[in-house]
């Protein structure tokens, strides 16, 4: 895996491997600079790689749900994410006491964004169509602590959002 830095060749594009997995890689260009994958079919469990590490994230609870990420084979959370009520935003914290807001850009928008306590733009999403067809990142803040944990806790995050919401679509 190529490590982020700023200036990488071509933009920053999340991509699903094949249409019935749940495997997705983060490209500039040719460069792989991350992967994350759900290790079952079914359920929420998923690995995310990077250069500078590999993590588990999980969702737990029902109602008031919280997203973990660990360092593999470690058993303490070094990020969590809890969703405010609508889902629409939430506050996501690592280990270190650093906190983030993490919400989507609008009520129409296939955008979310990542804030940092100084109300700066880490990066941005834009979904392109469903979330099979992928979504282009724009990183603002490079030399933020945690970049690719934080860019596949997000990216974690919204493929669940959006896995949620075409199962509620197939209901109705």
């Amino acid at each position: 895996m190529t490590p982020f830095r700023a200036g990488l060749a071509g933009p920053l594009v999340w991509k699903q491997s094949a249409a019935v997995q749940r495997h997705y890689e983060l490209r500039a260009g040719e460069e792989r600079i991350a992967e994350l994958e759900f290790l079952k079919t079914f359920g929420t469990l998923a690995r995310g790689r990077a250069a500078t590490g590999v993590w588990t994230f999980k969702r737990t609870g029902f109602l008031s749900p919280i997203v973990t990420a660990r360092r593999e084979g470690e058993d303490k959370d070094c990020a969590m994410y809890h969703p405010n009520f609508s889902a629409s935003q939430g506050q996501l914290r690592l280990a270190s006491g650093e906190a983030f807001e993490f919400r989507l850009a609008g009520v129409w928008s296939r955008s979310a964004i990542l804030v940092d306590n100084a109300r700066r733009e880490v990066f941005r999403i834009h979904l392109k169509g469903e979330f099979s067809a992928g979504a282009a990142v724009e990183v603002r803040l490079p030399e933020t602590p945690e970049l690719e944990l934080l860019l596949l806790l997000a990216w974690y995050v919204l493929v669940l959002q959006m896995q949620d919401e075409a199962l509620r679509a197939g209901r109705q």
